[in-house]
């Protein structure tokens, strides 16, 4: 993915522009795809947590944003490179394979990992699938805080 974005800007300087706003639609296609892919496992794994771990899990990402936030480049928070001019890291990745882990404490850090890091590579995105994506990602937070979660059997009987 790196050597796309030095294409991409090498493209910038020697190529139309109309072909340079085709490419970075296609790498913001691409890259929606894989987090949106991700995000339903991420959610899968979510739901399937206990509501104790819900909460532990959404403390853990209430303290990675802040940690995110306090860091130079907050989109490459947890990435191995720090390359400013990078649209993205592999933070994401990392996280999604930790997530992915049989050794639950392990398993809560990459979750929580993961949703600050999309959440901060989507927070102020121009490009309209990675500004659902942000919704998506701040639905689930609210789940796991407790300000927003599926309805009890009680709220469903009132409204229908």
């Amino acid at each position: 993915m790196l050597t796309l974005c030095v294409a991409l800007r090498h493209f910038q300087s020697t190529r139309p522009r109309p072909l340079v706003k085709l490419l970075i639609r296609l790498l913001v296609f691409c890259r929606y795809t894989m987090l949106n892919r991700q995000l339903r496992e991420i959610k899968r794994s979510v739901l399937d947590l206990p509501v104790t771990a819900q909460r532990a899990v959404g403390h853990l990402v209430m303290s990675e944003i802040e940690a995110a936030a306090k860091t130079p480049v907050p989109h490459l928070y947890g990435s191995s490179s720090t390359d400013v001019h990078q649209p993205w890291g592999d933070g994401a990745t990392l996280a999604f394979t930790r997530a992915r882990a049989r050794v639950p404490q392990l398993r809560l850090r990459g979750l929580a990992l993961w949703l600050a890091i999309v959440f901060q590579e989507t927070h102020q995105s121009p490009h309209a699938s990675m500004q659902a994506l942000h919704r998506e990602v701040l639905g689930l937070m609210g789940l796991l805080k407790g300000t927003y979660g599926k309805p009890s059997a009680a709220t469903a009987d009132a409204i229908a």
